[in-house]
């Protein structure tokens, strides 16, 4: 019918072929949340610049073109450099953490875009000098961002991709963000000139005190509303994932029935133990076993692990004893390998396997 074909059209061009079976769950409203997100950012880059440019000294009589590229190339080699120590530190926990670093990544750029908006009133306390300082770390967190999002977008992809459909899904998102682009293109013109005509006191003229403080206020309330609602946004988007692999927080909240159940019968083992003498009664262990099967069947399938983010960047900042994945020549404390092996033929000996 004459009447469907645009909305074919709008789905052969945004939507992967298929789509809903050729997706995961959740596939549509992620996409939803990661457009606003976008758009949102988008919007605050446009105010950001604004300020950015300011600080360099554009509009400034005394300024010079070659010491503002000066300072925009040194804000980029050093962002550059800090961006390798980023991903020398973090580079080994992407795979584990995706949902909290595709949070991460836009938190801290978040962070980026405030220290834009911040470094014309810092030239202003502190001097041009201080400018160079500022907006290098403005720019370690923009390419933190893009380093983190770009290491996790391909796990979440994956985690949609339940067809094997990862090239389609890369190609439909590049055409959501660019709509994202244009849409924000359009609205970042419309608040460039708004903001134009505040500063110039609704005339043509030069602008006026009173016309750059009342820009100031609206770009600031402009940009804390907009950076409210990206970060809602992105927790929104991060928390419908339900990935199919485990971290140490995942992992806890997959077999807290079992700890608890294992402290449990640990307890009442001692205790009947004790008040018979050594003894443990038959029937008690048939019980235990009849207990244990009873809670094998509630660990939760790992997509159906419900974590809490802020527990999980708790525990990727402070980690625990207790590690995942540990190379048994990482476990030795100093012993030697023919010690090392003595030690877990006496221990592990009588078993048949290791877990």
């Amino acid at each position: 019918k004459v009447h469907q074909i645009p909305k074919r059209i709008f789905m052969d061009l945004f939507l992967p072929v298929g789509y809903p079976t050729s997706v995961g769950k959740s596939y549509l409203t992620y996409q939803f949340y990661d457009s606003l997100q976008g758009l949102c950012s988008y919007l605050r880059g446009v105010v950001s610049t604004s300020a950015v440019l300011t600080a360099a000294g554009v509009g400034d009589g005394d300024a010079t073109a070659i010491g503002a590229a000066m300072t925009w190339a040194m804000r980029d080699g050093l962002g550059m450099i800090g961006g390798l120590f980023f991903s020398y530190i973090t580079s080994c926990h992407f795979d584990s953490y995706v949902k909290e670093f595709r949070l991460f990544a836009d938190v801290i750029n978040d962070v980026g875009l405030t220290l834009d908006m911040l470094a014309p009133y810092i030239a202003a306390s502190y001097g041009k000098k201080c400018i160079l300082f500022v907006s290098a770390m403005g720019q370690l967190c923009r390419v933190a961002c893009g380093m983190a999002a770009g290491a996790t977008k391909g796990s979440i992809t994956q985690h949609f991709a339940i067809r094997g459909n990862m090239a389609d899904l890369n190609a439909k998102e590049s055409t959501q963000e660019t709509l994202v682009s244009l849409v924000g293109m359009i609205l970042g013109i419309v608040l460039a000139k708004y903001l134009h005509y505040l500063e110039s006191g609704g005339s043509d003229d030069d602008s006026s005190l009173d016309g750059r403080h009342a820009a100031a206020v609206v770009s600031w309330s402009i940009f804390i509303i907009l950076t409210i609602v990206h970060v809602w946004a992105n927790y929104a988007g991060v928390k419908l994932l339900r990935l199919s692999t485990l971290n140490r927080e995942r992992a806890k909240v997959a077999f807290d029935n079992l700890f608890n159940e294992c402290k449990k019968q640990c307890i009442e083992t001692v205790y009947n133990s004790k008040r018979n003498c050594g003894d443990i009664d038959e029937s008690m262990l048939e019980k235990t076993r009849g207990d244990n099967n009873k809670v094998l069947k509630t660990i939760c399938r790992p997509d159906e692990v419900n974590e809490s983010l802020v527990l999980s960047t708790f525990d990727l900042l402070f980690p625990t004893n207790v590690r995942l994945g540990v190379r048994l020549n990482e476990s030795q404390h100093g012993l030697s390998n023919d010690d090392l092996l003595h030690y877990f033929q006496d221990e592990y000996g009588s078993e048949n396997y290791i877990l």
